[in-house]
This record gives C-alpha cells, sequence and structure tokens, in this order.
C-alpha cells in the first residue's frame, strides 16, 4: 500500500510539472519581449515593394523631411537603385556644398544616416546631377510595370525586381533595359517618366 502511495505522489508530481512547463511554453510564445517581436518583424523579407507607387510616395516624403533638406531642392548624383525587398540606395549633392555628395540607404521604413561619397577633383558633379522633382521616386514603379508587361510577352523572360537610374553626361537612362529570352532577346528603353520609349528585337 505504501508502495502504491508513493507511486501515485510520483506521478502526481511529474502531472504538475509536465502542465506547468506546457503552461510556461504557452505564455512564452504569446508574450514575446517587443524586442523578440522586432526582430521577427524584421526577419520576413518585403517583396513588391519596386512596383508599389503609395510605397515608393511614401519613401520620398521621408527623404524630403530629412533635416539636412527640408525645404530645399533635392538633386539625385549619378544612379539610384530600387529594390524588391525594400531597400533604396541613392546619392545625393550635399545641400550646403554642392562639391560634396551623400549617399542614402532607405531600408525597414526609414533612410539612414549620410555617409560621404569620395570623388575625384576631376569630377563633372553637375552633368550626373538630375533633380528629385523631375523624376520621383514612384517613376521605378512604372519602369518595372512596362518592364514586367514585355517581359511576359517573352517565352522564358524573367520579370524585373531591380530597378535603376543612371545619369551621367547629362543622359539619363532607366535599367534595366535587356529583356532576355530562350529563344529572343529584346532591348526595351525607357523616357524619363518610365514610358516605354523604344522596344526592339535585337
Amino acid at each position: 500500500m505504501k508502495k502504491l502511495k508513493k507511486t501515485g505522489v510520483s506521478l502526481l508530481v511529474l502531472l504538475v510539472t509536465g502542465c506547468h512547463q506546457v503552461s510556461q511554453s504557452i505564455r512564452d510564445t504569446f508574450n514575446k519581449q517587443p524586442a523578440e517581436a522586432a526582430v521577427a518583424r524584421a526577419s520576413k523579407r518585403t517583396t513588391g515593394f519596386v512596383t508599389n507607387g503609395a510605397a515608393l510616395d511614401s519613401a520620398e516624403l521621408l527623404l524630403r523631411k530629412l533635416p539636412p533638406y527640408r525645404l530645399k531642392r533635392l538633386l539625385l548624383y549619378s544612379d539610384i537603385h530600387f529594390y524588391d525587398d525594400g531597400r533604396i540606395i541613392a546619392k545625393l549633392q550635399h545641400p550646403e556644398n554642392p562639391e560634396y555628395v551623400d549617399a542614402y540607404t532607405f531600408q525597414n521604413g526609414r533612410w539612414s544616416e549620410p555617409t560621404p561619397v569620395q570623388l575625384s577633383v576631376h569630377e563633372n558633379i553637375p552633368s550626373r546631377l538630375i533633380a528629385l522633382d523631375s523624376v520621383p521616386l514612384r517613376t521605378a514603379a512604372a519602369v518595372a510595370a512596362h518592364y514586367n508587361q514585355k517581359a511576359a510577352l517573352i517565352e522564358g523572360a524573367e520579370p524585373t525586381d531591380h530597378v535603376y537610374l543612371i545619369i551621367h553626361h547629362g543622359i539619363t537612362r532607366w535599367y534595366p533595359n535587356r529583356i532576355n529570352g530562350l529563344r529572343e532577346a529584346w532591348d526595351v528603353y525607357f523616357h524619363l517618366d518610365g514610358n516605354v520609349s523604344a522596344f526592339s528585337r535585337r
């Protein structure tokens, strides 16, 4: 009888301990610390950003609100890249010293602090500038949409998830400008506003 009682008590202790551990595990799952929750959110990859005009408008608004550029004319320098994972990489002429350029990265819904860009004394800065007013960030969505519409017509061609603008010698050009299919390749060129200017088979 004593052995039976001891066995019963032992089973009861194990059962209570097991229930407590399961309950604690459930509480831990639903009561994540803020830092842990933030890490979980950050690990989710953003997609569709490069074709989302509203998201690009929001990024531009935040860029214009950066303290150094508030109420000032923004000039893009050399190139600007847009990625489907929510990133934008841009260079801007310094708001006070026109001989300086700073790089900025938009990621996780915010712009980074400026990073100085090293330039050669021979660099012709004015030839590589374009006003943001003339090429709003949402233009990238138009370029991506037009590119992907053309790619859908070509067997084996892939849509793009990366769009970029190059400014050189006063000429602006959107990329990518080549669509490669299984059996044929096409060139596609864009106006500054993102509309197609030429589409021809190579």
